[in-house]
């Protein structure tokens, strides 16, 4: 029975969502530097800087609850600009998809469900043949190898970088 009622909570939350402009960068950067701000202002107990920060974090959830998507659509390019333009920092938003997208949602056919549906599969996989299977990742691509247990010492190839290594398996 709660389980019923917390799903009919999240469907009630993700209806309220719907038409919303949700979370985008400048929103996750105004989240980061108003919790920043809050733990500088609380361990130096300076109450003006916690009251700043405290309106930067409701400015960002202004922002992921309005329905004025082209206007947040321009803030959030502002915001590409201006961090393009920093050496360190602006090289993760050159040529990336975020400037001038729609905003990053966790929704239903999003890349963040697809990323979550293949690992909960790997994941439910290695569980299954765990006593059979040894897993590793390849060192040079990152991707999960299974080879079977007990076997000693073994070379294993990448099926994807085609990098050999060897292992205990």
């Amino acid at each position: 029975m709660r389980a019923i009622t917390l799903l009919k909570g999240f469907i009630a939350m993700q209806d309220f969502m719907k038409g919303r402009y949700g979370v985008d960068d400048l929103t996750t950067a105004l989240g980061a530097i108003g919790v920043v701000l809050t733990l500088i202002g609380t361990i130096f107990s300076l109450r003006t800087l916690s009251v700043i920060a405290l309106l930067i974090i409701v400015l960002g959830l202004v922002r992921a609850f309005s329905k004025n998507f082209e206007q947040r659509r321009a803030e959030n390019e502002a915001f590409h600009r201006l961090v393009a333009r920093i050496p360190v920092i602006g090289d993760r938003f050159k040529g990336s998809p975020g400037t001038g997208s729609r905003p990053r949602s966790g929704g239903a056919g999003s890349a963040a469900t697809g990323d979550l549906k293949r690992q909960a599969r790997t994941a439910k996989k290695m569980w299954k043949e765990r006593k059979t299977k040894a897993f590793l990742k390849c060192p040079n691509c990152g991707a999960m190898l299974s080879v079977p247990k007990g076997k000693g010492k073994i070379i294993v190839t990448c099926p994807k970088c085609h990098a050999r290594m060897e292992t205990k398996s």
